[in-house]
């Protein structure tokens, strides 16, 4: 976005059939966008665009702007039997080329623009940076024992069959190896490549839990494990909220994609034996492990004094705030959380404000995807 003056962008809906795409273009033109064309997909139905001329700024509050625009023409394409699919973002400069893109109908409404919504910023806490002392690491060898019973090559990952996975695993015992190249390859190229879960996802995670609680790993490398059971656990939540606007006009509850939820209840039935190690484990563990327990309120329960004391010690923080919503999740005051979660997204750009207002889905769902998204970013800040 460097050298943009002022941005501009689209929102592309999805509707079953050329007679929805009519009706729909027609009423985004009168919503106020001076631009709306349709076409047939091949895979969805019709796809119909809307051209929002802008100009936003090109900063925080202008995406916040069109965002806001988009999920009000969201509503507007739910009268229609549509929903979102996305859209783009861009340089005014770039207007009279998507002005002329080709399309079975177009919608015109010259000079007009939707309503512009009103943005209100919030104040952020303080960054805190989050120790990874004092640290105890024991000597011994690491039990993988029954890594080699599963039958992994029945099993799949990103890359087809996840026979390799106990040569991945057994490579983050290795003093000598990688880690962050073998732990990449573990998580990010194959067992949860582009958010994505597989078959061989979660059999994996109880020998990932294995190395945390073994103690013999530093606590840098500890917590880059528990962030990746965050990520983990934390798919669920988002694969719905991406179906529900879809569910929504479907009439249906939304789903969530294969074999998110295996991965989410098997991250929670890890949570118990990793939080025993809550007393030992440096502040930033701490955090890590209170977004864990807030996420799962039953086990999370044997630490929720010890997070409500630690939210208190963040008090005024990023990681403070997090650690607030986490202790409210695990105490099931979902309504609380929600509105803690809410206060969050007021300040946190990265974070999208339509998260809270999903269709279909409890408050719960929708405070815990704040809660996880938000502490990968703050437990990024250690030291």
């Amino acid at each position: 976005m460097s050298g943009w003056s002022a941005m501009a962008g689209t929102h592309t809906f999805v509707v079953p059939g050329d007679t929805n795409a009519q009706s729909l273009a027609e009423a985004l033109a009168a919503h106020g966008f001076a631009v709306v064309t349709a076409k047939p997909s091949d895979s969805t139905g019709w796809m119909v665009t809307a051209l929002d001329e802008g100009p936003y700024p090109v900063d925080g509050i202008g995406h916040r702007m069109i965002e806001a625009v988009g999920r009000e023409a969201a509503l507007v394409a739910r009268e229609h039997s549509g929903y979102p699919e996305g859209g783009s973002r861009f340089d005014v400069g770039l207007l009279q080329l998507m002005r002329s893109m080709d399309a079975s109908i177009t919608c015109l409404n010259p000079g007009a623009r939707p309503p512009a919504p009103t943005i209100m910023v919030h104040p952020a806490p303080a960054p805190a940076p989050l120790a990874l002392t004092p640290d105890h690491v024991d000597d011994g060898p690491i039990d993988l024992a029954g890594l080699n019973d599963v039958a992994w090559a029945d099993l799949e990952h990103a890359h087809g069959s996840a026979a390799d996975v106990p040569e991945l695993l057994q490579a983050l015992v290795d003093p000598s190896g990688d880690w962050d190249q073998s732990l990449d390859e573990l998580f990010g190229d194959d067992l949860l490549h582009q958010g994505s879960c597989y078959s061989a996802t979660a059999p994996a995670l109880p020998f990932v839990a294995r190395l945390i609680l073994s103690g013999a790993l530093p606590a840098k490398q500890r917590l880059d494990l528990t962030v990746w059971l965050l990520i983990a656990a934390g798919r669920w939540t988002d694969s719905l909220l991406v179906d529900a606007d879809r569910a929504a006009v479907q009439g249906r509850e939304p789903e969530a994609e294969d074999w998110t939820q295996d991965v989410h209840l098997a991250v929670g039935e890890l949570l118990t034996p990793l939080l025993t190690r809550w007393h030992g484990e440096p502040p930033a563990m701490k955090v890590a492990l209170a977004c864990l327990a807030g996420l799962y309120p039953k086990p999370g329960r044997q630490v929720s004094g010890q997070v409500a004391v630690l939210a208190e010690q963040f008090a005024g923080t990023r990681p403070g705030s997090y650690l607030q919503l986490a202790e409210a999740l695990i105490q099931q005051r979902t309504d609380q959380a929600l509105t803690l979660a809410a206060g969050i997204v007021g300040w946190e750009d990265a974070h999208d404000p339509g998260w809270l207002e999903a269709p279909g889905l409890g408050a719960g769902v929708k405070a815990g995807h704040v809660l996880v998204e938000g502490a990968l970013g703050v437990l990024s800040n250690t030291g």
